[in-house]
């Protein structure tokens, strides 16, 4: 018995030494181990200690489709794929980036380094590969971070004859290859964000033979911080367009909008005063989406409920108005009532807008539409409630069996969405029809 109990004490004290970071050299970074290599993975791996010695350590890319250290892609158009592999060396020299690339090919069935390459950040965010513009070669697109800085940096590179060449670098707030001007090729699109004057740029870049081209920039209308998401999607039938959506700080959002007239970069007029939302208790940031399910993307704009404008925006239940780009003009499409908590949305018919507001239960997690005026405000009484709208846990047995008197409008993996309509409401002038209702409820 004393034996189990101080081999049990000298385990909670290893956890507890570990938990802490004392100095008897455990620690959690020294517990973590990294992937196990494959066999091929093992092969470059030495070839690369080979090369530059052990004093070596491997760099993972952070998000993309490549997270390994050892990236296989044929770059060159020969037979066979060449390694490209991030890893950080002990012995560089002063004023050398520690953070260095070792693209490695095979010879006669053996991995060997053939060059090796300085990389611009401290971090890989990301490798992805890209056929721009109207040439076979494979452009190669990194993505680095610098060490606690919010800037981040891209280099595009092509490799032929055994040598990287550097086509373009630059700091980049937003970065996507897409065929945005529709002529068959990718191109790629660069959004550069002067965050001391809030001005942001986009640029379009391709590669031919005249070598890698900027093909067009333009401003963008927004005040943007950060940017925080990028949507690809369509803003009609023929034109493809980039949603990118922004904090203004201080929870306070917006989108720009971004698309093509040949080979020219277009944004809508006036996004910057009419796109802007903001977030509180009621409402979390919402993204550019399809809304309605239609196709196309809509670009998302609070404004206050009735009844709410007067109050202070943590105490505002907003609708969203959605919008889209007609003419370089935004153009509203729907206004509805959106619920980041319950996940879901009502759109709302023209005869709603500015004559129905909400109130929220938050103690039986429902959405109480009524008809609003001046004189009632935002009571909620049986001449004002139209309809309410519950989302119940499906694990809720109590819930489950308290809303068994409501109509279910939907489900989805975890939630029932029910729904109850005042007596008055169903004959008055507000009430939605069968089919107004299954097409204004959207789960999210």
């Amino acid at each position: 018995m004393k034996i189990k109990k101080m081999l049990r004490a000298l385990f909670c004290g290893l956890m507890i030494m570990s938990i802490c970071g004392c100095s008897a050299g455990i620690s959690v970074e020294n517990m973590l181990t990294a992937p196990k290599l494959d066999s091929e993975q093992s092969a470059i791996y030495q070839a690369l200690i080979n090369s530059v010695g052990s004093g070596v350590k491997l760099k993972y890319p952070k998000s993309g489709d490549y997270r390994s250290a050892f990236v296989l892609k044929n770059i060159d158009g020969e037979e066979g794929d060449e390694a490209l592999v991030f890893y950080e060396s002990q012995t560089v020299q002063s004023g050398e980036s520690a953070l260095r690339l070792k693209i490695l090919d095979k010879d006669g069935g053996s991995w060997s380094a053939v060059y090796d390459i300085a990389c611009v950040g401290s971090e890989v965010d990301s490798i992805s590969f890209a056929r721009l513009g109207d040439t076979e070669n494979v452009d190669i697109i990194i993505c680095y971070s610098l060490l606690n800085q919010s800037e981040k940096l891209f280099s595009v590179l092509n490799y032929s004859d055994g040598i990287p060449v550097e086509l373009f670098s630059s700091t980049y707030a937003c970065l996507e290859v897409i065929d945005l001007n529709a002529d068959g090729s990718d191109e790629l699109v660069c959004v550069v964000n002067d965050k001391a004057n809030k001005v942001s740029t986009a640029m379009m870049f391709t590669n031919s033979e005249e070598g890698f081209v900027k093909l067009s920039e333009t401003q963008l209308g927004g005040e943007a911080s950060d940017y925080v998401r990028t949507v690809k999607g369509q803003l009609s039938e023929s034109t493809t367009a980039l949603f990118l959506d922004y904090s203004r700080g201080a929870g306070q959002y917006g989108t720009d909008v971004v698309y093509c007239y040949g080979n020219r970069l277009v944004t809508p007029e006036g996004g910057a005063g009419l796109i802007s939302r903001f977030t509180n208790d009621y409402m979390a940031d919402i993204p550019c989406s399809d809304i309605d399910n239609d196709g196309f993307i809509e670009i998302p704009s609070t404004t206050p409920l009735p009844g709410y404008e007067t109050l202070t925006r943590p105490e505002q239940l907003c609708a969203v108005r959605w919008y889209t780009v007609n003419d370089d003009n935004f153009t509203m499409e729907h206004y509805s009532y959106f619920s980041s908590k319950y996940s879901f949305a009502l759109l709302f018919p023209n005869r709603w807008q500015g004559v129905v507001s909400a109130v929220v239960n938050f103690a039986d997690n429902e959405i109480v539409f009524i008809s609003y005026s001046v004189d009632t405000g935002l009571e909620v009484n049986e001449k004002t409630e139209l309809m309410r709208i519950r989302a119940v846990d499906k694990n809720d047995a109590e819930g489950l069996d308290a809303a068994k008197g409501m109509r279910v409008l939907g489900e989805s993996g975890e939630t029932v969405y029910c729904c109850s309509e005042s007596a008055d409401y169903l004959t008055g002038n507000l009430a939605l029809t069968e089919s107004e209702l299954e097409n204004c409820f959207i789960i999210l």
